[in-house]
């Protein structure tokens, strides 16, 4: 599912121009567009927080909108925390920042314990 966000992402949501056309941006290029112009920047995080909420990859609490989640990932990619994805793709660190801040349950919720047995 990963690659579907992420392909999804990469193939169209972001135009940033790149000596070859196929190459994907890497998290340094992703954010100095963002200071560039925000409007389209926070709109590309809206779509691909959506789409990672859609496909189930990340689970927004139900007092978060996708504008919300979309603004704190993008907080969270200029933090230090991302520090160490800055040379990655970005959409590797959109995923990385998505998944650490809105993580879906893992373990399973723990089922009711059995009934008591019947007294004799």
């Amino acid at each position: 599912m990963k690659k579907i966000v992420l392909g999804l992402v990469a193939a169209g949501l972001l135009a940033i121009p790149s000596a070859d056309a196929q190459a994907i941006p890497n998290l340094s290029d992703f954010l100095a567009s963002c200071f560039r112009d925000a409007s389209p920047c926070k709109l590309k995080l809206k779509d691909y927080v959506s789409a990672a909420q859609a496909q189930k990859i990340i689970c927004l609490p139900k007092d978060v909108s996708v504008t919300e989640g979309s603004s704190e990932l993008l907080r969270w990619l200029k933090s230090d925390a991302a520090q160490p994805l800055k040379a990655s793709p970005f959409d590797d660190a959109l995923y990385e920042g998505a998944i650490k801040l809105y993580p879906c349950a893992t373990e399973p919720v723990a089922p009711p314990p059995p009934p008591a047995a019947p007294q004799q």
